[in-house]
C-alpha cells in the first residue's frame, strides 16, 4: 500500500494518489540445477483515483495514469557449479539497468543473463536484455517493449525534424534505430572494499561505461571511514549519432562523483558528504536514469529541458550532506531515521534561475519479519516552478 501527496506550485496541480497492489510469485524446487519462476504484479486505485489525470502521481500506475497488472517475471534458471544461466522476464540490479523499486510495480526486463562466481569475491555478468517494462520506460509501463523504444532521453521534438523542448514529446529512438536490445557486461569485486566495472551497449543508440570504487578504513574498533569514487561516460552510437549530428546535437557526456562517509557504531550514526557533476554543453542530449539506473551519489529529481535547451543536466553540479541514525540505540530496534540536504546547481546559460535546494527526511521501520513501513518527505525550493514542491510518500509492505 502506498500514498503519495505532491504539493506543487501553480500552474501545476497538486497530486494525491493512493495505490495498493503487489506481487505474487511462484518458484519451483531444484531439479538437476533447473528452477522455474513466475511473478504476477498488480496495482489498483480502489476507485479513489482522481478523474483528472494531472492530479494523479506520474509513476503509481501506467503512463495513462490507469492501474494495471503484468506478468512481470517468467523465467528458467540453470545452475552448474559457479555458473548460472537465467532466461526470461526477470529483475536486474546494476548501476545503469536496474529494477529500481520506487513505486508498487518496479522496472522488469526480458533478458538472457549469465553469472559466474568462480573467482573468490568476484562476480562476472554477461547479459543480452531485449525488452523492458516499468516506471522508467518511455512508451509503456505495463508492456514489455524493446530497450531502444524504452530509452528515456531529454530530447523532445514536435516532429522528426524539429526540436521542441516546451511543447514536443520525448523522442522514441526506436523510430530511428529500430528495436534494439542492450548487451550488458560487468565485473564486481567485493570483500572489505568494492570495485565494479560495467559496459552497456545498445546498437544504434548509446554506449555507456560505468565504474566505481569504495575503500573502507577503520579509524578505531567502532569508527570507520569509507571513501568512494564513481564515473560513467555516455556516447551516442550509429543511427542515433547520425540523427543527432544532423540536428547539430550530441549525446556524449560524463558524470563524475566522490563520497566520504563516517560510521560510528557506538552512536548508531553515519554521516556522509557527496559531490557529483556532469559534463556536456548546451547541445548535449542526456539519458539520466536511463533503463532504471540511478547510481549517482546525489539523488536529484527528473530535470526538464526548456526553451532552447535539450537537457537540464549538462554542466550541472550537485552536493549533499546526509545523516543516518540507527534508532536501536534509543530502544527502537530496526527503526532508522535519515536526513539529507542537497544543492543542485544548474548551468545558468543552459537552465537559468532553476537551481534547487532539497531537504529529504526518511523514516524506516521493520515492525516484524513480514511488515515494513516507510515514510519520506521531500521539500524542494527553486525559482523554477517545476522544481518547487513538497512531496510526501508513505508505504506499507507486507510479505507473506
Amino acid at each position: 500500500m502506498m500514498y503519495v501527496y505532491d504539493d506543487r506550485l501553480a500552474p501545476k496541480l497538486d497530486q494525491s494518489t493512493l495505490g495498493v497492489g503487489g506481487k505474487l510469485a511462484v518458484e519451483s524446487g531444484d531439479w538437476h540445477g533447473v528452477k522455474a519462476k513466475a511473478a504476477y504484479y498488480v496495482t489498483n486505485d480502489l476507485g479513489l483515483r482522481s478523474s483528472n489525470p494531472k492530479k494523479t502521481d506520474a509513476y503509481m500506475f501506467d503512463v495513462d495514469k490507469r492501474p494495471y497488472s503484468v506478468l512481470g517475471e517468467a523465467s528458467l534458471q540453470y545452475k552448474n557449479g559457479a555458473s548460472t544461466l537465467l532466461f526470461g522476464r526477470q529483475e536486474i540490479d546494476t548501476p545503469i539497468v536496474s529494477t529500481y523499486d520506487y513505486r508498487i510495480i518496479p522496472n522488469l526486463f526480458e533478458a538472457y543473463t549469465y553469472t559466474n562466481n568462480k573467482v573468490e569475491n568476484t562476480t562476472l555478468i554477461l547479459s543480452y536484455i531485449t525488452k523492458m517494462s516499468g516506471l522508467d520506460g518511455l512508451v509503456s509501463f505495463k508492456h514489455f517493449e524493446s530497450m531502444s523504444q524504452q530509452t528515456y532521453t531529454s530530447l523532445a521534438m514536435s516532429d522528426m525534424h524539429t526540436v521542441d523542448s516546451n511543447d514536443g514529446d520525448t523522442l522514441d529512438i526506436s523510430k530511428i534505430s529500430g528495436n534494439q536490445g542492450v548487451v550488458m557486461s560487468g565485473m564486481v569485486y567485493e570483500e572489505r572494499n568494492k570495485v565494479q566495472l560495467w559496459n552497456y551497449y545498445c546498437h544504434d543508440v548509446l554506449d555507456t561505461i560505468y565504474a566505481d570504487m569504495a575503500y573502507k578504513y577503520a579509524l578505531s574498533p567502532n569508527v570507520s571511514a569509507t571513501f568512494e569514487v564513481q564515473g560513467y561516460g555516455v556516447q551516442e552510437s550509429g543511427k542515433f549519432k547520425e540523427f543527432l549530428h544532423n540536428l547539430g546535437l550530441n549525446a556524449a557526456y560524463e558524470l563524475y562523483g566522490t563520497k566520504l562517509s563516517l560510521e560510528n557504531k557506538d552512536l548508531g550514526l553515519t554521516t556522509s558528504l557527496a559531490y557529483n557533476f556532469f559534463t556536456g554543453n548546451g547541445k548535449t542530449v542526456t539519458a539520466f536514469g536511463n533503463w532504471g539506473g540511478y547510481p549517482e551519489y546525489v539523488a536529484i529529481p527528473y530535470m526538464f529541458a526548456q526553451d532552447d535547451s535539450v537537457s537540464a543536466l549538462a554542466k550541472s553540479q550537485m552536493g549533499k550532506i546526509n545523516v543516518k541514525v540507527d534508532l536501536a540505540k534509543v530502544g527502537l530496534a530496526n527503526h532508522t531515521m535519515i536526513a539529507g540536504y542537497s544543492i543542485i546547481d544548474l548551468d545558468e546559460e543552459i537552465m537559468p534561475q532553476s537551481d534547487i535546494n532539497l531537504i529529504n527526511l526518511v523514516y524506516k521501520a521493520k515492525v516484524s519479519n513480514s511488515l515494513n513501513l516507510k515514510g519520506q518527505y521531500e521539500i524542494r525550493s527553486s525559482d523554477n516552478y517545476r522544481y518547487a514542491n513538497d512531496m510526501l510518500t508513505l508505504s506499507l509492505t507486507y510479505k507473506f
